[in-house]
């Protein structure tokens, strides 16, 4: 071979990096032409103060189309900037992520069933109208479970000292009364994911956080994907409060204050949020995902129980589409007019904190868009300033526009408008 063909072949081996691999900064030129908008959306995102830091990556199996950390840690540009390997709280991410891939991977074992009772598991669950409720109920936010619980503050007053919070927390859900009855209406609850993830630990006699590591996080090599931070990752973490003088005051610590306060000293891990990653390991997991659950010769869920948990579980008189903790789209800019099958879907899911997943069926294109919204608080933006969900919106319909197939759609939608129709 010439040194010219070698160098050639070279080049084109660094152009051509996957997530896997230890970079993640350089992409294929010609695949992110129309993505270099999403340099715009952030630095406006930035500026306006949405947040102070971002990560991007935009992919599909063994291609990587997009991966760039943007900003600072916090509002101070001498604060750490932000990396692909920098930790964000994932908030309800940790839904799809933690609770979701734990009960899938029970799924595929035989160990659990959508159908099971919630009562199998959860001694109490059985009363107040509950008694039908299932696992299927509390993954699709149809148990009928409130949205939240605040009263922590009241309910430790009672807590005998011989009882765990995370104990005393999941007996009190059991005992509350449905707010409506079961599979008639969607309240999108952290209960709901708190009761799962319980469940799962009741199975697997372990805490959550070490049979994901063993079944899903390790296989995935995704080391930096943890409910239990060490010392260099606390020190790589986004933090999510701060005074009114920007000074961090709380980092590497669960911002949801149900999680915090449900805590993961007593071994168990709380379901609803408390996960923390970056930007390269959350690529992986949904890479995977796009993938129909393998990446790299590592099975992590079989296809029949991704394809489950990815098409809508709820009843048709609820009106709204969750599939097994997974979110699936259904409007734009979220989705486009070629997205309406189960085989299409786009699925994904949020967090409070300002983070976001997203897996496009069609064309197994992934987004994965972290940022720490809430710091310094998490007031409403002013009027006129771009609030997260805006970020979210313009990304992802630059993410759908850049895929060839969808282009005729974009032209047809883009005409109408401008001829106002």
């Amino acid at each position: 071979m010439t040194r010219r063909k070698l160098m050639t072949s070279l080049l084109l081996l660094a152009v051509s990096i996957t997530v896997g691999c230890a970079s993640m900064t350089k992409v294929q030129p010609t695949e992110t032409a129309s993505l270099k908008k999403i340099d715009q959306i952030i630095e406006n995102g930035i500026q306006e103060k949405t947040f102070p830091g971002a990560g991007v990556v935009v992919g599909q199996p063994n291609k990587l189309l997009w991966a760039k950390a943007y900003g600072h840690k916090t509002y101070d540009p001498k604060s750490d900037a932000v990396t692909l390997d920098s930790l964000f709280d994932m908030a309800s991410v940790s839904k799809v992520m933690g609770t979701t891939s734990a009960a899938l991977v029970l799924m595929d074992e035989g160990k659990l069933s959508p159908d099971d009772l919630v009562s199998k598991y959860i001694p109490g669950f059985d009363s107040n109208g509950k008694e039908g409720d299932t696992v299927r109920d509390l993954m699709t936010h149809v148990s009928g479970l409130p949205a939240y619980e605040s009263r922590w503050a009241e309910l430790e007053k009672k807590r005998p000292a011989d009882e765990t919070k995370p104990d005393m927390l999941i007996a009190h859900y059991a005992a509350l009364p449905a707010k409506n009855p079961p599979r008639t209406k969607m309240v999108y609850s952290c209960l709901n994911f708190q009761t799962t993830a319980r469940i799962t630990e009741n199975i697997m006699h372990e805490p959550m956080e070490q049979f994901l590591k063993e079944h899903v996080f390790g296989p995935l090599k995704m080391n930096d994907t943890v409910y239990t931070l060490s010392p260099d990752q606390k020190a790589r973490t986004m933090p999510t409060l701060g005074d009114k003088d920007g000074n961090v005051t709380l980092v590497a610590k669960v911002h949801d204050p149900l999680a915090n306060y449900y805590g993961l000293d007593e071994g168990h891990c709380p379901g609803n949020a408390g996960l923390f990653s970056t930007g390269r390991d959350v690529a992986r997991f949904c890479e995977m995902v796009a993938n129909g659950g393998e990446l790299g010769g590592k099975r992590i869920f079989s296809r029949e129980i991704l394809a489950q948990a990815t098409v809508s579980q709820t009843p048709k008189a609820v009106g709204e589409e969750r599939g097994l903790g997974w979110d699936i789209y259904e409007t734009p800019p979220w989705v486009t007019g070629l997205n309406k099958t189960p085989e299409t879907a786009i699925i994904g899911h949020t967090g409070y904190t300002g983070t976001l997943i997203m897996i496009d069926k069609k064309t197994k294109t992934y987004l994965v868009l972290l940022t720490n919204r809430v710091f310094p608080d998490d007031k409403s933006q002013p009027e006129g300033k771009p609030t997260v969900t805006d970020i979210r919106r313009a990304v992802a319909d630059t993410v759908w526009r850049s895929q060839p197939v969808y282009a005729q759609w974009f032209a047809e939608q883009d005409a109408k408008k401008a001829a106002g129709n």
